[in-house]
């Protein structure tokens, strides 16, 4: 007796439509998935809650909680993990499926690039737009960050350097200085597990207007320029995140300006 194929990947599948969740059941299945349903947003908000998933497929139109506000809420869940420190996640793939997706386009473009599937459907259509998501998620988890461990009194980037990258501190701390005329180092502000280093440049397009230094050793994660305007752009949310890092940089520059004129 054959043994049976082991399962590589977890789907989540939601859809109030009984007949239709059996067939994508049966659809994954037959490509060795493992398969939790749901049939409405809330019951699907719930699982996601306390399952891990590699891709969901959900409905749009649905009672109690829509597909629109599923996704929502996997999207603000994901970016508050996404900025602890020590996480390295990658977003869960998505697919909407309706028999209306131009219906919702002001809703999609509001959530981002999230794929969406037109009903009816094909079970070969359905199985090659999830396998090229889960190989693009693969392709992007090796890709687009390289870890990088740095000892204390190492230098992550220095002042005048190129901006061909952006990191994100995911254990330790470092100290962004500044040569003032005189060649003295200025202390501009300290950055810490969970914060970016470098990011306005890459935003920018300059040279690095300052140097970053391991205060105790530390461990990022870098991102190449190309590879982070890509994520950007594909996900919204990040906007507000950069918002943050540049008005606490501002906030600190600020402080050193004020207390430099109230020396002299």
């Amino acid at each position: 007796m054959e043994a049976p194929k082991k399962t590589k990947y977890k789907a989540l599948i939601v859809d109030d439509d009984k007949d239709l969740l059996e067939v994508l059941t049966d659809i994954f299945e037959a490509s060795n998935f493992k398969v939790v349903t749901a049939c409405d947003g809330l019951d699907a908000t719930f699982k996601f809650s306390n399952e891990m998933f590699d891709i969901i497929l959900t409905d749009i139109k649905m009672p109690k909680k829509d597909g629109i506000k599923f996704v929502q809420y996997i999207q603000a869940t994901e970016a508050q993990k996404m900025m602890k420190a020590g996480t390295n996640m990658r977003p869960t793939p998505i697919i909407l499926i309706s028999a209306a997706i131009e219906d919702y386009r002001v809703e999609l473009e509001v959530l981002g690039h999230i794929e969406v599937l037109g009903k009816p459907f094909t079970p070969k259509q359905v199985m090659e737009k999830v396998m090229g998501l889960l190989e693009k998620k693969t392709d992007s988890q090796t890709a687009s960050g390289n870890l990088l461990s740095l000892k204390t009194g190492e230098f992550l980037m220095k002042e005048g350097d190129m901006s061909t990258e952006l990191f994100f501190v995911k254990e330790g701390c470092f100290k962004i200085v500044k040569k003032s005329d005189s060649g003295d180092e200025v202390l501009i502000t300290t950055i810490k597990a969970g914060e970016m280093i470098g990011e306005v440049g890459v935003l920018l397009h300059k040279n690095r207007s300052a140097s970053a230094i391991a205060v105790e050793d530390s461990l990022v994660i870098t991102i190449p320029k190309e590879k982070f305007e890509s994520h950007f752009a594909a996900q919204p949310k990040w906007f507000k995140i950069l918002f943050e890092t540049v008005s606490n940089r501002l906030e600190d520059t600020t402080k050193l300006l004020v207390e430099e004129r109230v020396k002299r």
